[in-house]
Parts: structure tokens; sequence; C-alpha cells
């Protein structure tokens, strides 16, 4: 797929979640003008941990998955492994809306109300726009002030969201169910298993952990409570263990799956955790993320040069390669006045916080322990309303095993079970994919896998902000064997820091890289315990380089080259199919070294992908000149205009506008 169509896709994504007002916008206006815009028939069920995930979904058979060939079933090849159970990240487990039966509910277009991340009923979408936002943006286009358009986009946000909105005891207002797999991999359906490998790809590395009777799949559900997941997560552990008869299991987290295993650690601390062979965390959230915390508190990045100038260019730039459309928004949000647009953006995170947010414990999980306190206190009606007193009490509870969490990972270890994690680093939030999180005032300090800041997914690292260095004073104080090669990390004040690795670059999205499973697999499986083994191979520091495309895709397009070229060799150029091969062997060799560089690996995808369209799959490389030309025509405007009118609108200047002052909280 083209990436202008997959970097679309993607900020439509996400940035319905984050930015909602520019979502609302922008479908405002197309339901205006369009009154059939969304009528059409699609399919809800889309579930994904990236939006490069969604876009593999989209590319795949008609029933929206890869005809990924039928693996072999293992049978727990490697006896010695303990079972390894996954708990996924964000949008990984797919909840769905239930009817009075406990099916999954549809709407009125027929499409299953599901999801991973966000449960919208995109039928409804068209005239709620039209119901709620038209009349009040034409009032407010023609009067220059906000005639009631806030308001529209807050009843638009909260509307779109509802279906997984939570009360004030925190518990889910609508009868959601969440997709389970009380089974191992082997045992799962066809689809379910390709749904698996694409959103945990380990397909490469699954024999190392004992096969896939050996690998299970834990879901949860987003809008819930993460003690009710850690109970069922107990549950779960017995279930693994009876099923493959042993006595302990591995417990792989990823990403949000951390906050899980901490309200588990917290909730049978007294245990001394009989069932836990070994706890690995994959950039995992541990101790929150500061884009959470900034969202909560509403500490956005608001510098007009960068909110008002630099940011649209720089999102749409990851969308599709270029800042045009980003540099034209900047300029058609000049037809509103600056308090208008600031009035819709407050609305827009005042409908998201109030909706998902506010009474949602899953969502309180994933802020900072040293930030829940400010949070807590912004929204102080929870611990001072009776009627909260269930999610308060909620709250606190799971302040309390954050609080504790190295405590209890501690007496975890002291039982005998290694606890590791892998991490990236030395990225803001504005690096590679989801840059919208750049607006987070928080991006201006992080060092980060751009998601997820280092301090939590390592347990404790000492950093300094991302593409700096720790000051000479510091590092002179410290065991050089702890201070990262860039000179941004001091590992040592990690609570293991002998079993954690570090890759630098490396972005949120790890499956992107070969080398990260395969070290997950030496770790499930034990070949691995500590940074001292295989540091030839896995070093404690590595780099990083996204393979996903060689190893998902190039290597089945040649596969199938090769294999009509030796029924009918006509079909080729020979010369080509030699091309193909010597870039195939040489892709093969490069994935057997595991010293990561990212821009060998891009240059290699780019090999591949030539010999690839030389053969005839794939398209042609594209003319880039009008796209560049219209960039630099588009930014020149959008630079003179800012120039003159600064973050104001073009009526701004006039002094006689009617003005309804909001005030400015985003």
């Amino acid at each position: 797929m083209k990436k202008t169509t997959k970097r679309v896709l993607a900020f439509l994504l996400a940035s319905t979640f984050v930015f909602s007002a520019m979502t609302v916008g922008v479908f405002a206006i197309a339901s205006y003008l369009n009154p059939n815009l969304g009528s059409g028939s699609t399919s809800t069920y889309m579930s994904v941990n990236s939006v490069d995930d969604f876009i593999d979904l989209i590319k795949t058979s008609g029933n929206a998955f890869a005809n990924i060939e039928e693996p072999e079933k293992h049978n727990a090849a490697n006896k010695d492994v303990a079972p390894t159970i996954i708990i996924p990240g964000i949008s990984q487990s797919v909840s769905y809306l239930a009817d009075e039966n406990g099916n999954p509910a549809v709407n009125a277009n027929g499409e299953e109300l599901s999801g991973g991340l966000l449960i919208i009923d995109s039928a409804q979408l068209p005239g709620v726009l039209a119901g709620t936002v038209a009349g009040p943006l034409v009032t407010s286009l023609l009067m220059q002030a906000d005639m009631g358009l806030s308001d529209a986009v807050y009843d638009t946000v909260t509307q779109l969201f509802a279906i997984q909105s939570s009360g004030v005891d925190g518990k889910a207002t609508h009868n959601l169910q969440t997709y389970t797999y009380e089974y191992p991999i082997s045992e799962m359906t066809q689809d379910d298993r390709d749904y698996f490998y694409r959103m945990i790809p380990m397909k490469d590395v699954v024999d190392e952990i004992g096969g896939e009777d050996n690998l299970y799949f834990f879901t949860f559900p987003l809008i819930s409570d993460p003690f009710i997941s850690a109970a069922k997560l107990n549950d779960y552990i017995q279930i693994v263990k009876e099923q493959t008869g042993k006595d302990k299991v591995n417990i792989v987290t990823i990403s949000l799956g951390g906050t899980i295993l901490t309200a588990y650690l917290e909730l049978y601390k007294n245990t001394n955790y009989p069932d836990i062979n070994k706890v690995l965390n994959v950039v995992s959230c541990l101790d929150g993320t500061d884009v959470m915390g900034d969202f909560y508190l509403r500490n956005f990045n608001l510098d007009d040069q960068f909110f008002f100038q630099e940011f649209l260019p720089m999102v749409m730039t990851e969308m599709n390669g270029y800042a045009t459309l980003g540099h034209i928004i900047n300029i058609a949000l000049k037809i509103f006045p600056r308090s208008v647009i600031e009035a819709i953006l407050t609305a827009a995170v005042d409908g998201i916080i109030d909706t998902l947010m506010i009474n949602c414990p899953q969502f309180w999980a994933m802020i900072p322990k040293d930030r829940y306190d400010d949070v807590i206190n912004k929204y102080s009606f929870i611990k001072n309303d009776p009627e909260y007193s269930r999610l308060y009490a909620t709250l606190e509870h799971f302040q309390q095993a954050r609080l504790n969490l190295k405590d209890n990972l501690v007496k975890l270890n002291k039982q005998g079970a290694l606890v590791h994690n892998v991490c990236g680093y030395n990225l803001d939030y504005s690096s590679q994919d989801y840059c919208f999180f750049a607006a987070m005032k928080s991006s201006l300090t992080t060092n980060s896998d751009a998601i997820i800041d280092i301090d939590s997914t390592s347990l404790g690292a000492t950093y300094a902000k991302a593409g700096e260095v720790l000051s000479e004073e510091y590092i002179a104080t410290r065991d050089p064997k702890y201070i990262s090669p860039d000179g941004s990390l001091d590992i040592s004040t990690c609570l293991f820091p002998d079993n954690v690795w570090f890759f630098q670059g490396q972005h949120h999205e790890v499956g992107r890289n070969d080398v990260v499973l395969k070290l997950v697999a030496k770790l499930a499986s034990e070949q691995i315990n500590s940074t001292a083994d295989m540091p030839d191979k896995f070093p404690q520091f590595n780099g990083n380089r996204n393979t996903k495309n060689i190893t998902r895709w190039c290597f089945d397009d040649a596969d199938k080259v090769f294999a009509e070229y030796a029924e009918d060799p006509s079909l080729y150029n020979a010369e080509d199919i030699e091309e193909l091969r010597a870039v195939y062997e040489e892709a093969e060799e490069y994935l057997e070294n595991t010293i990561c560089e990212p821009t060998s690996a891009q240059a290699l995808l780019e090999r591949f992908e030539y010999a690839l369209y030389r053969v005839g799959v794939g398209d042609a490389p594209a003319d880039t000149s009008t796209d560049e030309a219209l960039e630099i025509i588009a930014k020149f405007l959008d630079e003179t205009i800012y120039g003159v009118f600064g973050a104001d609108g073009f009526s701004d200047l006039n002094d006689s506008k009617v003005v309804i002052d909001v005030p400015v909280t985003f």
C-alpha cells in the first residue's frame, strides 16, 4: 500500500483519540457539504497494536486477515521451557458492545461495534455531525465568534465516545465484553492465529519458547479496572498450568500490559508468587507515561510558533511525507479568531476526558506515580464526592501498587523468578510515528521510546533529555559500565541493572525490529538470563532497525516469484530473478546479524523492493517533483501569513468584532 494512504489512515486513527477537535472539524465541514459521507458499510473489527498493522489488515484478503500459512503444531517441543503468557498492549485486546444475549451488537449498517482502542458507531457519525456541529459552525464563521461551536464539539465528542464511557463507580456504563482465548495459540482458529501474529509478530521465534502449544494470549479490556483484569490473569494462569502440566509460567508484558502486572503483583503479594517462573517486560508501562499525565493535567506545549505553525506540518509530514496539507490547514484555521480555535480544542479535550478518562481506572493506571497527586487534586471531586468513593478507592489502591511495584518485584526475584526489561530510548514524543504527542509539554524534557518514558520501561534509569547527555560532573561519579554509549542514560539506578536491555532510537513499536523479538525468545527460553549472556549477539546497549517489511512481505513476495519461475521460466527475466535471489540471500544473512543499525536496514529494504519491482511486484518509484513544489509554495504562504498574523485569525485585527472569551485549558 502506498505510503500516502498509510499515513492518511494513521493520522485519522490517531488523531481521533488525541485531538478529536481536528477530526470533528474536518468531518463536520465534509458532512455539511456531503450528507452521504460515511454511509458505506465497512467492518469495524480493526483492533491493532499499531497503525501499520491496521494497514496490513486492509492490504490482505477480504476477511481482513492475512492468509498466513498454517503453522505446524509443535506440541511443546521444548519440554523444559515454562509456558509463556503474553499480556498485550493497548488496542491488542478486542472488546465489543454486547447485546442482551451477550453477542456482539451491530449498528444500523450491520457493522460490529468492536475494537481495541476506540469503539465508535460510524453509522451515527454523519447524523451527529450534521445535527450538532453544522449549524454552529456556519454561524460562528459568519459572526467570527464562538456561537455555540465549542459546545457542539463537546457534545459531538461525548456522543462519539459514549460506548466506552464509565460511571462514577469506575465501571463501564455499557455491556462491553472482551474476546478471550483460554487455550494456546496452537488451538486458535486460523483467523485468530493470524490476528495474534499480526499483533505479536513472534511466528519466526515461537519454536524457541516451546512452540505454539506453549504460548498463550491473555486479553483484557481497556475500559475496566486493572485489579479486575489482574484477578482474571490469576485465573488464567491456573488454566495454563493445568493445560500444560507445568508448575510455573513466564509472563511477558507489552506496553499497557505492564499495568496489569503491577496490579497482579500487588493483589497477590502475600502469596510469594508461586506460579511465576520469569517476568519479561517489553517497552512496558511500569510507571505510567508522561503523555497521559500531561493529558489529564492539560499540560500542552502552547507556544505560538510550535502549536500554530510547526505542529500540523510535522504531523502531516508523518502522514504522507510532505508538510503541504499541514501548512494549508494552518492557513485555513485563520478563518476563525484565535479564541474560537482555542475554545474548540478545549471543548474536544473536555469531551475526551469526561467521557473516556475521568471515571476509567485503566486510564488512570497510565499516570506516573509522581504525578498522581497533582492529577487527583485537579479532579478533587473524585475524593470528596461520596458517589465516587468506589472509584477513588480503586485509584488509591493502584497508586499504592505503583509505589510498591519495585518492592514486589524484588520479592518476586528473591523467590527465584528473574525479571527482565527491554526498552527503547533517546526519542522524544515528536520522533517517528504518532508525532502528534509532541503537543504534550513533557516532549521537551523526555527521554523515551516516543510513547513511554525510559524511567518507566527500565524501572528507574536516570536520563538526560533525548538528544542530550548527562553532565560530566554526574558521569564522573558513576560506574562507566552503566553509562549508555551516547551518554544520555545512567542505568545503575535501574531496579535490575544487569537484566535490562536498551535499544537506542528504538520506537515503541518494537515488533518492527526482529532483534527485539529474537531477544524476547532467548529470554523466555532461558538461553539468556542476564546481560552477561551472549553479549556479542545481544549487547545491553544496541541500536535500532526496522525489518518489518522485509520479514513480513518481501520474503513472501519473493518466494511466490521463485515458485512461479520454477514452474514457468518464461514468466520472468533470468537476470532479474538472479538479482532477486542475491538480495534475498543478502537479507537472510543480514538478519543473522543482531547488532542493529537503522540505515543499513533501510538500504536493504529499498534494494529488496526494487528487485521485486523489476520482476513486477510493487509500484514504480513515484515522481515527487510536484509534491515537493507544492510543499515549498504552501510553506512560503504559511510562513508569510504567520509573519503577519502570528497565531491570530484574520479577523483578530478588527477590534470591532464580537469576542466571546473562553478560558484556554485545552
